[in-house]
């Protein structure tokens, strides 16, 4: 993690969605909700998209929320552990859906979703 931070919260970034499932998978992250660092389109630093964080965020029992603009180039996410279970939103549970179909869910992703 950086050390730059937004409200109290830090301020993490990847450059993929594969270091963002490393990190949601890893045990020394803890349960504390982060602003994700997302670059825009038009950027040519390389960056997770905010579908990828949405997905891994399902599969890992994490949610976004808030969006607050940074820089020119980029977006903070407020991105944290869920805290109801399941989801309302119909797109989710159609993502949640795919990744449990396609063997992407894990344990916490599941239990979040309250499918346990």
């Amino acid at each position: 993690m950086g050390h730059l931070t937004h409200e109290g919260l830090a301020v993490v970034e990847f450059r993929d969605a594969a270091e963002l499932d490393a990190w949601l998978g890893s045990a020394d992250r803890s349960d504390v909700p982060v602003w994700v660092r997302l670059r825009r389109t038009r950027s040519a630093v390389p960056s997770v998209t905010f579908h990828e964080l949405l997905k891994a965020g399902i599969a890992h029992g994490w949610s976004e929320s808030t969006r607050h603009g940074y820089d020119a180039d980029s977006y903070l996410q407020r991105f944290g552990p869920r805290r109801t279970r399941g989801t309302t939103k119909t797109r989710n549970r159609e993502i949640a859906d795919r990744l449990i179909r396609e063997g992407r869910m894990t344990p916490a992703g599941m239990r979040a979703l309250g499918r346990t």
